[in-house]
């Protein structure tokens, strides 16, 4: 049913106003807005052969601020376990590919960096998407 209020007040401008608060609540994520600026940092190639990596270890948090030449994780190449020294500045926002993962290629979104503190729990549901290689096919239309 109809709010009475909403019926009383249609034409005197209240809806709108109403309508804007009801937006105003809607965390702005939902509402299909860009998530805060941030940085997706991909599985590095860490040596010259080096086409796929496992994440043997996070070395930094969720909500760490890291610079850049911090350590922030052990992946596996083809022969060693090396170091993942970042070049960004920012806060870990979420990590996409959980420790113990292998056979991770190169360049597939694996961290996510955001700029201000306040901005980390924005990216609690964020996922890599049609980024990651595998899920380019499911990108197609559905049937009508």
């Amino acid at each position: 049913a109809a709010s009475p209020v909403l019926a009383d007040l249609s034409g005197s401008g209240m809806l709108r106003l109403a309508s804007k608060r009801a937006s105003l609540a809607t965390p702005r994520l939902a509402r299909g807005l860009a998530y805060p600026p941030h940085t997706v940092l991909g599985m590095p190639a860490l040596s010259p052969t080096m086409t796929e990596g496992g994440v043997e270890k996070y070395l930094v948090k969720v909500g760490d601020a890291i610079a850049a030449g911090d350590r922030i994780a052990e992946v596996s190449t083809d022969k060693a376990t090396v170091d993942f020294d970042v070049v960004d500045d920012g806060i870990v926002a979420k990590f996409l590919i959980p420790e113990g993962t292998q056979d991770v290629a190169v360049g597939t979104p694996m961290i996510v960096l955001c700029d201000e503190p306040e901005d980390v729990a924005a990216f609690a549901d964020f996922t890599a998407g049609a980024a990651a290689p595998a899920e380019a096919p499911a990108a197609a239309a559905p049937a009508p």
